[in-house]
């Protein structure tokens, strides 16, 4: 007998707003046929259910709280700017003044292991900033780097907008917490209870198959796949330009 098994999709490396996405199609999926699933799965849907809804309404808040458009300004600001410094880098690689290229291949070594910093959760973003920026402090030769090619002021401008950015960050999460758990803190226990009913649903369809059982489970493998390919999109995604 065939043993089937779900798709690999490697729900940690999802953003919040895809791996909510992906949890609340799972229930609606699985919802309009819960009658039919027998006890066991039922009650693992129904802890499902719950640990998506108080996730959910953590999202809600911190969308609701009014400094959200401010931080979501404030780090586009912040990803332009290290675009830009990046940008410069880049051009000063590919030109013909020597000093120059000299200069940006020093600063380009240095900037390698932070490149994708973008990437990162937000404020892992800030920490990795306030990293670069402080070696960056501490280097004369990064400094006078800088100055050759002319974006010395583009680092101070760097560092002056993480700092803003992490300021206002940390107040709207004081804020929060003080209305309760954050979103991110209760997506662990959403994801296990998505790990639970998608395992009892394997084990249903592999033991105990009926029609329902294996339509739901076709339908949640190709979401699954979906996902799956959004990670991979996601990794593959060039650097998004930077504002003139």
């Amino acid at each position: 007998m065939e043993t089937k098994k779900f798709s690999i999709v490697n729900v940690h490396n999802l953003k919040i707003d895809d791996l909510f996405a992906l949890y609340k199609s799972t229930i609606g999926y699985a919802d309009p046929v819960s009658e039919t699933m027998g006890a066991l799965l039922n009650a693992v849907l129904g802890k499902f259910k719950a640990d998506t809804y108080a996730m959910e309404l953590q999202m809600n808040k911190a969308t609701k709280n009014v400094l959200t458009p401010q931080l979501l300004e404030m780090k586009a600001d912040r990803t332009d700017r290290d675009a830009e410094i990046k940008r410069n880098v880049t051009t000063a690689l590919k030109g013909r003044n020597a000093e120059k290229k000299s200069a940006a291949e020093h600063l380009k070594v240095f900037l390698d292991p932070y490149w994708e910093i973008y990437r990162k959760p937000v404020n892992t973003q800030t920490m990795l900033y306030y990293d670069m920026l402080a070696k960056f402090d501490e280097s004369e030769l990064l400094q006078a780097s800088a100055t050759t090619i002319g974006i010395s002021d583009m680092f101070e401008g760097l560092s002056i907008s993480n700092n803003a950015f992490d300021e206002v960050y940390q107040i709207r999460l004081t804020q929060e917490s003080a209305e309760g758990p954050s979103a991110t803190s209760l997506r662990s226990a959403a994801t296990d209870s998505y790990s639970q009913f998608c395992t009892a649903l394997e084990q249903t369809v592999n033991f105990l198959p009926t029609e329902v059982a294996l339509t739901l489970f076709n339908q949640l493998d190709e979401l699954r796949k979906t996902y799956a390919r959004l990670i991979h999109d996601d990794d593959e995604d060039p650097e998004p330009p930077a504002a003139e």
